[in-house]
């Protein structure tokens, strides 16, 4: 891959995968909590087809991400950039792996919610069926609450070993290696602090920190990538 090419999937890669993170932000809701199943299930039917863009632009935007980051291996070789990507490489998996789930909780939502209205009008299979449908929507949910925490665990590591090979490199990649560092530590912190110490929803958000400063790191270098001679 050439250098203007690994600028190009670096920075466009997590521009998608961060617009459809937003999109299903919105969609299920800013303030819904994790644990919240029967809005979770509302939401997700109501709002199915955004949900389905939202998981195909993260997918795909971090598959092109994750080309374009492997492809900046060297530019501060030691063992702590090859640790970072892996770990990051590591975390990409994860949360595409993550995707799937939610889109069966999309998938679930729409039945839920015909059942739902069965339910409300006294109907006894459809009562049945919204109970199993909640605790089937909840092992789910809270599965893709921990691979997601393990994936922005793995993602804090890699990106904090970046940082660190960044910083050793000098000043050309100085900025590069603080910012880098920052947003590892607000993965780190976040995911073995706050949501132990305060709630998994908090962490969720300041995840979302940190997301958005990964994205400004990878459009920042990418750009200086397509820039170079």
């Amino acid at each position: 891959m050439s250098t203007r090419g690994t600028g190009l999937t670096l920075s466009i890669g997590i521009l998608a995968a961060i617009v459809g993170y937003i999109l299903w932000q919105v969609t299920v809701g800013f303030n819904t909590k994790a644990d919240d199943i029967a809005t979770i299930l509302q939401n997700s039917a109501s709002g199915s087809t955004s949900i389905q863009i939202a998981l195909i632009l993260i997918a795909v935007g971090l598959v092109v991400h994750a080309a374009g980051l492997i492809n900046t291996r060297g530019t501060a070789a030691s063992t702590s950039e090859t640790l970072g990507i892996i770990c990051i490489i590591s975390a990409i998996v994860m949360w595409i792996a993550t995707s799937g789930l939610g889109a069966a909780l999309a998938e679930m939502g729409e039945k839920y919610v015909a059942a739902s209205a069965g339910a409300a009008a006294g109907d006894a299979a459809s009562v049945a069926a919204v109970g199993g449908m909640q605790i089937a929507a909840g092992f789910i949910q809270a599965t893709s609450v921990a691979s997601g925490n393990i994936g922005a665990l793995l993602a804090g590591i890699g990106w904090l070993f970046i940082g660190i090979a960044y910083l050793k490199k000098g000043a050309p990649l100085a900025l590069l290696g603080w910012l880098a560092v920052v947003q590892g530590l607000i993965l780190i912190v976040s995911i073995l602090i706050i949501s132990t110490a305060v709630s998994v929803d908090t962490a969720q958000q300041i995840n979302g920190i940190g997301f958005l400063l990964i994205t400004v790191w990878s459009v920042m270098r990418g750009v200086q990538l397509i820039n170079s001679k």
